[in-house]
C-alpha cells in the first residue's frame, strides 16, 4: 500500500499569494461543495450558506479556511485553503470505497471524518434532515494527531 493519497494532487499550492489562494478555494469550494449535491450516510451535507458581511462569501467557506487567533478573530490559513478540492472527494469516493484511511467517529455530538493519510479532519453536525458541515482543517501538531487517534479508536462507528 503507498502512502500517498491518490486525491492528494488536487490540494492547492501553497506557496500562492494569499489573496490567490482564497479565490481558489472558493472557486473550488463553489465548484464542488455549493453546485453538487454531496451525501454522507444516505443524508444530505448541508452547508452554511449565509453570507459573511465582510467577505460575502458563505459562512460555511470562511469557517473552512479560517482559524481563531489569540484574539478569537477568524484568520485566514492556507494550510486549510489547500484542501478545499478534496473535500468533495473523501465524501464521494473515501467514505463510500471504505478507504482503509478514513476513520468516523462520534465526538460528543459531532461526528467527525478523519483521513489519516492526509492528516485531516472532517467535522459535521447532524441535523433533521441531514449533516451540517461545520469545518475542516489538517492535522498539523502531534498531540492534536494523538487526541484525533485516541478518540477514532474509543469511539469508532466504522
Amino acid at each position: 500500500m503507498t502512502n500517498r493519497c491518490k486525491f492528494e494532487d488536487l490540494k492547492l499550492d501553497l506557496n500562492k499569494d494569499l489573496n490567490v489562494l482564497i479565490n481558489e478555494s472558493y472557486q473550488a469550494y463553489s465548484n464542488t461543495l455549493l453546485n453538487n449535491e454531496i451525501t454522507f450516510k444516505n443524508k444530505k451535507l448541508i452547508l452554511k450558506t449565509e453570507k459573511d458581511l465582510h467577505t460575502m462569501k458563505e459562512l460555511g467557506f470562511e469557517h473552512i479556511v479560517s482559524m481563531k487567533n489569540n484574539l478569537g478573530l477568524r484568520i485566514y490559513d492556507k494550510n486549510r485553503m489547500i484542501y478545499m478540492p478534496i473535500i468533495e472527494k473523501i465524501f464521494n469516493n473515501c467514505c463510500y470505497e471504505q478507504c482503509s484511511s478514513i476513520k468516523i467517529y462520534k465526538d460528543k455530538k459531532d461526528i467527525c471524518i478523519w483521513c489519516k493519510r492526509l492528516a485531516y479532519l472532517i467535522i459535521l453536525s447532524e441535523r433533521k434532515n441531514g449533516y451540517l458541515l461545520q469545518t475542516a482543517y489538517p492535522i498539523i501538531y502531534n498531540h492534536k494527531r494523538k487526541e484525533v487517534e485516541r478518540k477514532a479508536n474509543e469511539n469508532g462507528i466504522y
